[in-house]
């Protein structure tokens, strides 16, 4: 197989100093036995008519989907022994990022791909090992924290709840009592309100009021990322309940 069910795919973005790039990554990466896919190829479409921020308009975009499934196709035809992991589109190109068992029966395929639609100058760069993948495809601790977050906004609006009214979201932190009170501490000074703390089960619920308002959550989100790793405590994300 040579790519893997949508299901298991994720998306989110960074900024570098060229400029954004959003990521197309399969989540289950992590567990694939990277001994069978020691190599790495990187294949390069230059968008041909790049918006400001590097991305291809509509249309564009389909064309570039439509080849991807194309290639994919090509592929899983002749068994070759590869899967594509990643997706990045930045800098006016799209990047399809392969980890991939043996080049041999892989580069046939993709040279007949690339004849095929000669109409884009499309380029392979081969590497060994997962370096690339894992540096520029993985999702960081901080990006983690972004798909965390978007993924309870995205079900709680998909659940009924009205974006722009408040919601008591309730953030959870784990470990030892005695830095789980210096957090509570914190985070009273800062308006929060207790929910509970479990001396026992080492838990600590503490809530605020906001929005669902992604960017304005990641940033709490970030701020107890950073604190907890401060006092060596854990934080495990939040959750609401629906407000209609």
């Amino acid at each position: 197989m040579s790519v893997c069910p949508d299901h298991n795919w994720d998306t989110y973005s960074y900024n570098t100093d060229d400029g954004p790039v959003i990521v197309g990554f399969h989540t289950q990466s992590n567990r694939i036995d990277q001994s069978q896919y020691p190599f790495c190829a990187r294949v390069i479409i230059p968008i041909k008519s790049p918006n400001q921020n590097g991305f291809p308009e509509q249309d564009e975009a389909q064309v570039l989907w439509n080849m991807e499934d194309q290639l994919v196709e090509d592929l899983d035809v002749e068994a070759v022994p590869c899967l594509l992991l990643g997706r990045l589109t930045h800098g006016g190109v799209r990047e399809l990022v392969f980890q991939v068992g043996d080049y041999e029966p892989f580069r046939p395929p993709v040279g007949r791909w690339m004849a095929e639609h000669d109409a884009y100058e499309t380029d392979v760069s081969e590497h060994d090992g997962w370096d690339f993948f894992f540096e520029s495809v993985w999702p960081s601790e901080t990006s983690w924290l972004m798909i965390m977050d978007r993924r309870v906004v995205e079900n709680l609006r998909e659940a009924g709840s009205d974006p722009l009214k408040p919601h008591s979201l309730e953030f959870v932190f784990r470990g030892d009592e005695s830095k789980l009170r210096l957090m509570e501490s914190a985070l009273m000074d800062r308006g929060y309100t207790l929910i509970a703390m479990s001396a026992n089960e080492g838990r600590l619920i503490m809530a605020r009021s906001l929005p669902l308002d992604l960017g304005m959550i990641f940033e709490e989100s970030v701020s107890h990322h950073d604190h907890c790793r401060d006092l060596g405590i854990e934080y495990d994300g939040w959750g609401a309940a629906v407000v209609s």
